[in-house]
């Protein structure tokens, strides 16, 4: 799934992805690399796993929503730490960050 470079003024999340773009296929190899967020990251992250793939060749890829293995090897790397940096500027101070979307996004992520 990936959805598609945005101008301003920036469409929520759920409205981006109606004109994502989709692709499927079988028997191809790749890498997989995402991170895991815990519950308590609500609001800064969306909870849950966050997984990409981008094919052998480098020519497909995006945000992964479904896969069967029938073999790889994993590798995690726990990471304890949580760095934020928040934008500069207006735009962000002003922006309306407020939550509310916690079901929209469980959906989004989840397709």
């Amino acid at each position: 799934m990936t959805v598609w470079t945005q101008a301003k003024p920036y469409s929520p999340l759920a409205e981006a992805v109606k004109n994502l773009s989709v692709w499927e296929a079988k028997n191809v190899k790749g890498t997989v690399v995402g991170f895991y967020c815990p519950p308590f990251v609500q609001g800064l992250n969306v909870p849950g796993y966050h997984l990409h793939f981008v094919t052998e060749d480098r020519q497909q890829g995006g945000h992964l929503l479904e896969c069967s293995l029938q073999e790889g090897t994993a590798q995690l790397d726990p990471i304890r730490e949580f760095h934020l940096v928040l934008p500069a500027g207006s735009d962000f101070t002003r922006a309306d960050l407020a939550g509310g979307r916690t079901e929209e996004l469980k959906k989004i992520e989840s397709r």
